[in-house]
């Protein structure tokens, strides 16, 4: 679910219905889950690639 507001009157509406408070919150967490998502994917990724065998590197000493 995309926050698009397609001018001011909603905008304003909604601070009306909702107070302030919440639709800051709605509009901050709306914008930052891709992010968040795009976090996850990154550190599942790199979980992953610690628990694989072949991109351990052996020393250099022996």
């Amino acid at each position: 679910m995309m926050m698009a507001f397609t001018n001011a009157t909603e905008f304003v509406q909604l601070l009306a219905n909702f107070g302030f408070p919440v639709v800051v919150t709605f509009y901050l967490l709306f914008r930052f889950e891709r992010k968040i998502e795009q976090m996850s994917f990154t550190l599942q990724r790199l979980h992953s690639s610690f628990l694989r065998p072949d991109n351990r590197k052996e020393d250099d000493n022996g």
